[in-house]
């Protein structure tokens, strides 16, 4: 069931980078393309982060994460970092 919900997530966020990339192509009217402007830098800051704090030896000198295992922190944050746990910390 963790599983299902984890899959959700990621696509849930997957939804979210759309609509920051659709309102960067074509601003939605109103005060909207600035809220979601801020909410995309944010967020991009915040993942990014992520990536950075996780690419070091956060999860010890063992692992060693891959390309797209850096890429997906990226992409979905804690929802991708819940799958690298399951994966390397048993």
């Amino acid at each position: 069931m963790k599983k299902i919900i984890n899959i959700i997530a990621k696509l849930f966020m997957l939804v979210v980078w759309g609509v920051f990339i659709l309102n960067f192509i074509r601003p939605f009217p109103g005060f909207t393309h600035v809220a979601l402007n801020v909410m995309a830098i944010f967020m991009i800051f915040m993942h990014g982060l992520q990536s950075l704090l996780f690419s070091g030896n956060a999860l010890g000198k063992e692992v060693t994460l891959t390309k797209w295992e850096k890429l997906s922190i990226f992409l979905f944050g804690t929802f991708a970092l819940i799958d690298i746990k399951n994966k390397y910390l048993k």
